[in-house]
């Protein structure tokens, strides 16, 4: 899957913006006790300029990596709690302090940056870094995985 012109827009829009907080939305099945299964389907990003930046694993698009403008957690978590009677909920946990995030934690984006492939920027993998660090985001299996990326 690739992205479009709005997808690279609203990525590129984290460019020159200091990172204050990252938020992890933890898709979570606690159908049985005894082998509860998650994943995070959202990293939401807040810059110091109160904006902010989504990026969700989509599937019912394709597999890629959705950016996001805006998003109400609370109304999607209240949604899927009733309609799966509780056993399915989202876990929200402040990821600033993780080996992924704390580097660039106050620091200014300076850049996020996508495979390109002949004119198209494919929507896997995105590495977003300040002139010292960068972190990259990928799809797993069944979600996202942030880590950070050393340049070789």
């Amino acid at each position: 899957m690739y992205y479009n012109t709005e997808h690279l827009q609203l990525l590129k829009s984290a460019e020159g913006k200091t990172l204050e907080k990252v938020v992890y939305h933890f898709w979570v099945n606690k159908a049985n006790p005894q082998d509860i299964f998650s994943f995070v389907e959202y990293i939401e990003f807040f810059f110091t300029n109160n904006t902010k930046l989504i990026l969700q694993k989509a599937e019912e698009i394709s597999e890629m990596i959705l950016p996001l403008s805006t998003l109400d957690i609370a109304l999607l978590n209240h949604q899927l709690q009733v309609e799966f009677n509780g056993s399915l909920q989202y876990q929200t946990r402040d990821a600033s302090n993780t080996d992924a995030w704390k580097h660039l934690i106050n620091h200014l984006i300076d850049d996020v940056l996508i495979e390109e492939d002949e004119g198209l920027f494919i929507a896997e993998a995105i590495i977003i870094g300040s002139h010292t660090h960068q972190t990259i985001i990928r799809l797993e299996n069944d979600g996202l995985e942030a880590e950070e990326y050393i340049l070789e």
